[in-house]
């Protein structure tokens, strides 16, 4: 039997209560609009399509996100960034504002609950996970680049993550084994395991923003710029933010500014990216793959093109990284395997002795190809060659009025009869290579280099010589200032 009693209280006492309840009542209305306003409130004036969605991972977990795009059609498929939430911590919502900062420079965002998280929460606490339940989270970046990829506007080779805390690591791991789609990565006030210092040394391409809040004890503030000092990529950077995670995005200092015009450069800016397919005069299937500039108006207006040419040692992805440098300046890009080069290996054939007829056939295929791209003025090619390619790429460009200037590096002719068409061609050179660079053969690639400098009737070629530089496309890991040299170069002479 359930007994009611009533306690009458002093007049006083209650007025008292009534008083403090009402205290009570407006602290925490107050503390709710504190917390209110470190989310984002979409303006009615944003025109970005916003939809809500969910997927499933590998291991089955489903999980909510918001999907952010840009208004209007584009003429081709735009970068995306994944945007992840920290774990039994802050929910996407919170993410509303850079996405729509990204979505402002043309680029697409999915920002993610990640599993216990949010709307992703499950049924089990975060907090319970077992440290093989929390490596699993790995599996739900999988599944965001995946479903992002998925999208018919979004570009599947241009992708940035946003990691903070505890998901620094696991972006950085999967940015490790996906390096077809991953291209950059954002880490904000987080750290890293040696499993993930070993994975962002793998990534010698990958361009990471770090975030170091102005907030954290010296400790971690090590921590979180980690990553930018292990960093192989010129287009890393360091920011110090207030706040940590992505509430950095909803504090003073223009982080969102700072942080798209960092995307622009780094993942708009290396171009559409294309796996392509050509083949010579005598039918050798070649393949390489293709970037434009696809932040320019290449239909009014087609731009200039570079085609390289990698040296007998080494294959297309000599030129990755300055490719995608001489995209970033608004030029196409065209690297290749020359015959019996990795992706140009019918049945893992050997490369091709050096034949300077059949590597020929190889570099016109290439500019042929470059030049019959739509967006690309056929007029203005660049040709970019190293060591023994030299004399096939100035055969190949004899007398062929579309080729605007070469840039050689270790370069040398190969013959009288290339000798002779260095003379007779008039167009700028920019010659670079090691004084004390000699072949097996006793041969100086220094003097060849000289000499073809020498050859050359052109007033506008220039030499660089270095005293220890290395041969060839290596050249540019031991003198990084050779990628900005060379994008000045076939930019100025392209001009026009």
């Amino acid at each position: 039997m359930l007994n009611i009693c009533k306690i009458i209280l002093p007049e006083n006492i209650v007025n008292n209560i009534s008083t403090l309840l009402k205290t009570i009542s407006a602290a925490t209305l107050f503390l709710f609009l504190i917390q209110s306003s470190t989310y984002a409130q979409i303006p009615e004036s944003n025109k970005s399509i916003i939809k809500e969605t969910s997927f499933k991972t590998d291991d089955g977990w489903t999980l909510y996100a918001t999907l952010y795009l840009p208004p209007g059609a584009n003429a081709n498929p735009i970068p995306g960034v994944v945007i992840l939430s920290e774990p039994d911590w802050v929910p996407r919502s919170i993410s509303d504002e850079i996405s729509l900062g990204i979505t402002d420079k043309g680029m697409a965002a999915l920002a993610v609950d990640v599993r216990g998280t949010d709307a992703s929460h499950g049924e089990k606490e975060f907090q319970l996970f077992t440290q093989d339940e929390r490596d699993a989270m790995q599996l739900d970046i999988r599944a965001a680049v995946k479903f992002l990829t998925s999208q018919k506007e979004v570009d599947g080779n241009r992708i940035a993550v946003f990691g903070a805390s505890i998901m620094v690591d696991y972006v950085v791991r999967e940015a490790a084994v996906n390096t077809e789609q991953i291209k950059a990565v954002l880490l904000s006030t987080g750290w890293l395991s040696d499993e993930g210092r070993n994975a962002l040394k793998m990534r010698k391409d990958l361009p990471v923003l770090a975030f170091m809040s102005e907030d954290d004890n010296k400790q971690k503030q090590q921590l979180a710029s980690e990553p930018y000092f292990l960093s192989n990529d010129k287009g890393s950077e360091l920011l110090f933010v207030m706040d940590r995670g992505a509430s950095i995005f909803n504090r003073p200092g223009n982080p969102i500014g700072k942080t798209t015009d960092w995307l622009l450069k780094n993942l708009a800016g290396i171009g559409y990216q294309s796996e392509v397919s050509f083949r010579t005069e005598d039918r050798k299937l070649l393949r390489g793959t293709l970037y434009m500039p696809d932040r320019i108006d290449t239909v009014s207006k087609p731009v200039g093109g570079v085609v390289f040419i990698h040296g007998a040692n080494h294959d297309a992805t000599t030129w990755w990284h300055l490719a995608r440098e001489v995209t970033k300046t608004g030029l196409a890009s065209l690297i290749f395997d020359q015959r019996g080069y990795m992706k140009s290996a019918p049945n893992n054939e050997r490369p091709y002795a050096f034949d300077i007829d059949t590597i020929q056939k190889d570099i016109k295929a290439a500019i042929n190809y470059l030049a019959s791209q739509s967006g690309v003025d056929p007029q203005r090619i660049a040709l970019v060659t190293a060591t023994s390619r030299g004399g096939p790429t100035v055969a190949s460009a004899y007398q062929d009025e579309r080729i605007i200037t070469i840039v050689g590096l270790s370069f040398y002719g190969g013959n009288e009869t290339t000798n002779r068409y260095i003379t007779e061609m008039d167009i700028p050179l920019f010659l670079t290579a090691s004084i004390n660079d000699v072949r097996a053969d006793g041969r100086s690639l220094a003097e060849a280099t000289r000499q073809t400098y020498h050859l050359s009737n052109n007033k506008e070629t220039e030499l660089l010589m270095y005293d220890d530089a290395g041969r060839g496309s290596s050249m540019m890991k031991t003198k990084p200032e050779l990628v900005g040299m060379i994008v000045r170069w076939v930019n100025e002479k392209l001009e026009k």
